[in-house]
């Protein structure tokens, strides 16, 4: 993929050009690699060429990945363009292509959509149970911007929870997320890493009730420990004591996402429904439907 820049008053060295254009140091060293992957004006360049003015500079975003197994298995790409996706992720799909999941992932599934030898790169991650909507970049320049701006909190993820308790409400919950050596389960721990989580109760049944959740960081099991933690458990959620009778999995689903579209500048919001399961569960509890806030 080439991503074209113009130079408008700005006079410097090339490598300082696209560093304030957004390419990473990362990205300026892996480009330095093979000759004509940066030109300036349509020429081959060096990063120490100076440039000014009215250049026209070009990167070509090349990679090569690793191959895995397609799997023919249909996707809900909600939106996709040269430089991106947003797909809707079923519940028991893992992202990853790991030696546990190596035949039967999203990474599986893309391949078999976008060809063998591409690089996956996705951007939101979900755990294998939890359903909803995820980012998966094309290249790594598109990934490092988008990766930017979730780590300054300018991708907002949003989320429908089944929880335990059916009182009402909603807050604040920060407490850090820590992994212990080699365990699955995380714990709330000074040692661990900062995480906040918000939640809004927006549906409440006599010993249950339905979250609006927004993650305010991104780390794995954050919403599932967070609610545990405030002694409201996940429905499903096994691995935090959550209720298990109504639904085989962690009641958990992304429905929205927002961001900044790396390329064109505008805000995109995109959304996913809430499946099945988790709409028959609804029905189960006493209530047809859910309302977002």
């Amino acid at each position: 993929m080439i991503y074209t820049f113009v130079c408008e008053n700005f006079t410097g060295t090339l490598a300082d050009f696209l560093r304030r254009s957004g390419v990473s140091g990362r990205q300026i060293t892996r480009l330095r690699e093979k000759e004509g992957l940066i030109r300036l004006n349509g020429r081959a360049a060096f990063t120490d060429c100076r440039v000014g003015h009215g250049d026209v500079v070009e990167i070509d975003v090349r990679e090569s990945g690793v191959d895995v197994p397609p799997l023919a298995l249909p996707l809900d790409m909600i939106y996709e363009d040269d430089h991106l996706c947003v797909v809707n992720k079923p519940a028991g799909l893992a992202v990853i292509a790991t030696r546990a999941h190596y035949g039967k992932s999203l990474q599986n599934a893309l391949a078999a959509e976008w060809g063998s030898g591409f690089v996956f790169h996705p951007v939101t991650r979900l755990d294998k149970d939890t359903s909803g909507v995820m980012i998966v970049a094309k290249n790594s320049f598109i990934h490092e911007k988008l990766d930017r701006q979730l780590r300054s909190g300018g991708i907002d993820k949003r989320y429908l929870a089944v929880i335990s308790g059916g009182n009402g409400g909603g807050g604040t919950i920060d407490a850090p997320v820590f992994r212990p050596d080699g365990a699955m389960r995380r714990i709330v721990s000074p040692m661990g890493k900062k995480a906040v989580t918000v939640y809004n109760i927006v549906k409440t049944f006599d010993e249950t009730a339905v979250a609006d959740v927004q993650l305010l960081t991104g780390r794995t099991h954050q919403i599932r420990l967070h609610m545990s933690h405030i002694g409201r458990p996940l429905l499903g959620d096994a691995l935090y004591g959550g209720d298990t009778s109504l639904i085989g999995r962690q009641a958990l689903h992304a429905r929205e996402i927002s961001f900044v579209h790396p390329v064109s500048g505008r805000r995109v919001t995109f959304e996913a429904p809430p499946p099945e399961d988790i709409l028959r569960l609804l029905r189960q509890l006493g209530g047809e439907t859910w309302t977002k806030k």
